[in-house]
Formats: C-alpha cells, structure tokens, sequence
C-alpha cells in the first residue's frame, strides 16, 4: 500500500494510547558508533569462535544481488544457528555475531578484527544490502542519518525505497531501513536491529535485536507519548 498523505495527517491521534507502538521493543537507544571499536569490557562482546565465522562468510556469499530490499529478505530469512545456538540474523547475547560484524567491515569499517556486535547495526546493514545490489552507499554508512543525505527523497514510496526516522530529542540518530508497506499511520519496515526482547551482556539499551519487520508510527507531530521516533523522509536508493 502507497503512503496516504492525509491519513498521515489525521490518523495520529488516534493511536497516541495504542499498546502495540507502546512496545518497549522499540525503545532502543542508538549509541554512538565508536562503541563498536570499543574496549572497554563492560560494553564489548566475546569475540567470534572461528568456525561462526567460517560460517558467517559462507551465509554472506550466499546472499542474492538483485536488489536490496531482496537481499534483506534473504537476511531475515535465515534459520541457521552458529556454535551458541543463535540465528545468525540476530545480535547474540554474549559473543559476537560474525555476520553482523562483516557488515561493518564490508562497507569499509576495518580497524579491528571482529571486535563485537554492540553498536546499533540498522544502518551498517542496510548500507550492506545496498552494496550487495552494486549501489552507492552513504559517506558514512553507519549512521542512519546519513541517509537524509542520500538518494533522492519520494513522496509516495514503493517497496524497497528506505524509511528515515530520527529520534525526536536527539537528531543525530535514529534508525534505517526499508519500507514495506503503510496504513497512512504507521510503516512497516524490513531491517535489522529491530524489535529486540531478550537482554544481552552489551548494556542498557542492547537488546537481541534481529533482522525482521516492524511497524513504526510516522509520528509527523514528533510526539514522545508516540514514538521515540518520528519519521523523517522516504528515500529511493540510487
């Protein structure tokens, strides 16, 4: 379904008490991205056994390179588990997540080898896709906000054109990823760092978040009792 602009307009209101965008699932802080350089123990992970890496690599080749809302299916798609059990499209609770970390370092975060998992990922993984398809990425692929800067914004989105929100107290982080499909009210968004329950060892803040679909209000009247988020633009990759 295509954005109606006057259901943005008009609907809000009527969901300021839903329970639904309530969720504390969507409640996660974006950290900044040199966490994930970090080392410092109390916010680190255990690093990668060796074989979830061998793995992980092998899950990475595997993905299509037809477009980047597919390859992000594909990414949530997967059911395998590495040595402690875990899918592998999903932050893990204690050690790091090979494939999650390649992501960084595919689109040009090198500075350490499979350090952790813990910084926020929507980002690093949808500039990923992108790559994966053979599109331009963003100056700084790791950080949501960059791609305000990126692409050319679309008043009525189609599947595959990207979601930009940005977190109403604080407009230098927010959260990525590609547009699914809208009720005028809310959009549902295929990504990854979404919809995390489970604690993990990372800190307040960094649940076991996962590569799937979730809704988001638009919150055009950036309303805290709404949404952490407001969105900010509809982006056609490219």
């Amino acid at each position: 379904m295509l954005f109606d602009r006057r259901a943005f307009l008009t609907g809000i209101a009527s969901i300021a008490g839903s329970s639904a965008l309530a969720d504390s699932r969507h409640e996660y802080r974006e950290y900044g991205f040199k966490d994930y350089f970090s080392t410092n123990s109390l916010r680190g992970t255990y690093p990668s056994d060796p074989a979830d890496i061998v793995i992980a690599n092998q899950l990475a080749q595997a993905m299509p390179k037809t477009n980047p809302f597919e390859v992000m299916q594909a990414l949530s798609q997967i059911t395998q588990v590495g040595s402690t059990g875990e899918v592998f499209n999903e932050r893990w609770k204690r050690f790091a997540n090979p494939l999650l970390v390649r992501f960084f370092h595919d689109i040009g975060y090198k500075r350490t080898p499979y350090p952790g998992d813990c910084t926020p990922w929507c980002a690093a993984t949808t500039s990923w896709c992108l790559q994966r398809a053979g599109l331009k990425i963003p100056r700084d692929p790791a950080s949501s906000q960059s791609f305000l800067r990126y692409g050319t914004r679309v008043r009525e989105p189609a599947p595959g054109d990207l979601c930009v929100f940005t977190t109403i107290n604080d407009p230098a982080h927010g959260h990525v990823g590609f547009f699914a499909d809208s009720d005028g009210i809310s959009v549902t968004v295929l990504g990854g760092n979404q919809t995390g329950e489970a604690a993990t060892n990372c800190g307040v803040g960094y649940r076991q978040s996962k590569i799937t679909r979730a809704v988001y209000p638009i919150n055009p009247e950036r309303r805290r009792s709404v949404g952490i988020h407001y969105l900010s633009a509809f982006i056609r990759p490219g």
